[in-house]
């Protein structure tokens, strides 16, 4: 199955770079790409197919990025959101993390290494830069404790194990492998967490921890 992608970026250069790029790939298709929030608004009802990666750039003029996140959610609610900027800002990562982004990417962007994570984001792991990961699950070890204490009647103790392992950025397989289950049961696991969280995405769960 190819991997659908959305883009929205008003750097002309850089948006062609990524175009030109995954165009390279026959299991890649652009199903968008356009320079800003109110463009995406105005063309989303002629698209035909929900793109599973979505690159969104945090400051674009207008809608910025984060903004832009709980719009694009109303047309594609399962969209894996990945913001890009320029800047490895804690308050911009906490603020595009508690609004629903999956995924956070420093400029420039090094396609080649996307690409070669291909397969961690379609068993939905997490596209993160270094340095933003080191910020992020700094921030979320320290929180983790007294949150898990809060939910611990509510999630078994399976799933708590569950939720250390996606807070860690790790994927669905990578979560399988380490706790000797299926993937399958990892997803029936997560289903179970977010219902129970009253949550729809891994965003949200992060949003949770670090809020």
């Amino acid at each position: 199955m190819d991997l659908l992608i959305g883009i929205i970026e008003d750097d002309h250069n850089l948006r062609d770079n990524i175009e030109k790029f995954f165009s390279l790939y026959t299991d890649i298709t652009i199903v968008f790409s356009v320079n800003s929030i109110e463009k995406f608004l105005s063309e989303n009802k002629s698209l035909t197919q929900e793109p599973y990666l979505i690159f969104i750039d945090i400051g674009l003029p207008g809608i910025s990025g984060i903004e832009g996140i709980s719009l694009i959610r109303k047309t594609y609610p399962n969209a894996h959101i990945v913001m890009i900027s320029g800047t490895c800002n804690e308050d911009s990562v906490w603020e595009a993390v508690s609004a629903g982004a999956n995924g956070y990417l420093l400029k420039p962007l090094s396609l080649k290494k996307i690409i070669e994570q291909i397969d961690i984001i379609k068993n939905n792991g997490a596209l993160i830069s270094p340095e933003v990961a080191s910020m992020l699950f700094s921030k979320i070890a320290q929180k983790t404790k007294e949150k898990e204490a809060k939910i611990e009647g509510v999630l078994t103790k399976r799933e708590l194990d569950v939720v250390d392992y996606l807070l860690k950025g790790q994927s669905y397989k990578e979560i399988a492998n380490q706790l000797f289950i299926s993937y399958s049961t990892v997803n029936d696991h997560i289903k179970k967490i977010y219902a129970k969280l009253e949550i729809n995405s891994k965003g949200e769960l992060l949003a949770l921890f670090i809020n």
